[in-house]
């Protein structure tokens, strides 16, 4: 008997512009088992290493375990039927994170973009993604700051797109190391920018990082 394991990929998520989520899981017959570490890919077969993701490794069970655990409980009597159309009604719910649905969230991954040159949130970027970005954000926005700090940026805003993408950029990646408070200050900070992008244009007229981070190909799976 021939036994089908390995790892593939699934867990789908945020997808704008071929740009999106995945979490690579050890399977047998294709079904996951558990996640061994999730992927942003930036193309068809290139990608970079993220954190795990929890809603992407979620995806990727229910859209998997869920069909047929939720077909199998209703036939498992009364209770059986409510936590089956539960299921069901989970796996489905999991298909909308297929894409960025809100004008917000699709602003800030055009800013993402713009800004680092990848539509991955800083919130999912590994620690090593970090900090090769931080010494090129810091320089850039040292060119551009005019002696304003980026939460002036934020507060009095500017008709600047490469500013705006700056300021958003240090404030995002200097929030990842400060204190919970502060962090969610800098987070309202970077959250007023993307809020006023919109007044400036979506920012897809190409980021001022185009290089790749490769880490071999992958493909695209529910």
């Amino acid at each position: 008997m021939i036994i089908i394991y390995g790892t593939r990929r699934g867990g789908k998520i945020d997808e704008r512009d071929g740009q999106y989520a995945l979490t690579r899981f050890a399977h047998v017959y294709y079904l996951p088992l558990f996640p061994v570490g999730s992927v942003w890919m930036t193309g068809s077969e290139t990608g970079h290493q993220a954190k795990l993701s929890g809603r992407s490794v979620l995806a990727g069970y229910a859209r998997t375990w869920g069909p047929l655990a939720g077909i199998g409980l209703l036939f498992a009597g009364a209770t059986g039927i409510v936590a089956g159309v539960g299921l069901l009604a989970l796996t489905a719910f999991t298909f909308t994170w297929h894409g960025l649905r809100t004008p917000s969230a699709k602003r800030r991954s055009d800013l993402n973009l713009l800004s680092f040159g990848t539509r991955c949130d800083p919130s999912m970027m590994p620690r090593e993604l970090v900090d090769a970005l931080r010494p090129e954000v810091e320089a850039r926005w040292a060119e551009l700051s005019g002696g304003a700090t980026p939460s002036d940026v934020a507060r009095f805003g500017t008709d600047d797109v490469a500013r705006a993408s700056a300021a958003y950029a240090v404030l995002r990646l200097t929030a990842i190391d400060l204190p919970r408070s502060q962090r969610a200050e800098a987070e309202a900070d970077a959250a007023r920018i993307v809020d006023n992008i919109r007044e400036l244009g979506d920012g897809t007229g190409g980021p001022y990082r185009t290089a790749a981070h490769g880490d071999g190909a992958a493909h695209d799976e529910p």
